[in-house]
């Protein structure tokens, strides 16, 4: 039997501003949207990145104790939705966890005219976040960055909670910072203004520090 593999940008666990509670984060490689500023164009190659078995994915996350769920990211997810059924499926096997996707997909899109891999991916998620990423529309929102995306619970496990956010709670969770071993500064999460990135980067050059984006493995 032929081993299945994901393309990924990078994974990092246990995040929290990515998604409710703490989580296992996977970035897939591959994107075909390009959103204008996307805070990670890196993962837009489809050739980049690297390769990993989901056996060694499913274990890595199953040896993270103190997460809730799993925030699949990208890229865009829904390029690889046939071997990220089957790594949840592998997980949930063994442990509840929840699972929250982004995807630049509108859900109707998906619906309409999503493969059938697409499609069955949808019935595994808990908590879709879809939309394209669009600047002019940036605001200060919990877990996305501008105002067309919505957060679309598929299944009660979110349901109550995304109710109270867009009641009352409906704000950006922030960022994580943190170093590699190489010194190298990145962050995770939605920046509640446009242009962050950039701009962080740029601050952090002058007083000599390099910023980027690594993949922890």
């Amino acid at each position: 039997m032929e081993a299945k593999n994901l393309r990924i940008f990078r994974r990092q666990s246990p995040v929290k501003v990515l998604g409710p509670f703490s989580r296992a984060v996977i970035w897939l490689q591959g994107c075909d949207f390009g959103c204008p500023n996307c805070i990670v164009p890196e993962s837009w190659d489809q050739k980049a990145g690297d390769l990993v078995n989901i056996t060694e994915l499913a274990d890595w996350i199953l040896g993270e104790n103190d997460i809730e769920g799993i925030t699949l990211s990208g890229g865009e997810p829904f390029l690889q939705a046939e071997n990220l059924a089957i790594l949840i499926d592998s997980i949930k096997q063994k442990k509840d966890l929840g699972i929250v996707c982004y995807t630049g997909y509108k859900l109707e899109q998906l619906f309409k005219f999503g493969t059938q891999e697409q499609r069955l991916l949808l019935t595994k998620i808990d908590l879709l976040i879809d939309g394209l990423y669009k600047e002019e529309l940036h605001a200060d929102l919990k877990w996305r960055g501008s105002t067309n995306q919505r957060l679309l619970p598929l299944t009660k496990r979110y349901y109550n909670l995304v109710k109270t956010i867009m009641n009352c709670q409906d704000n950006s969770d922030g960022l994580e910072f943190f170093v590699d071993n190489d010194g190298i500064f990145s962050f995770n999460g939605v920046p509640n203004q446009a242009n962050f990135r950039q701009e962080f980067e740029e601050k952090m050059l002058q007083k000599g520090i390099i910023v980027g984006w690594v993949r922890q493995f």
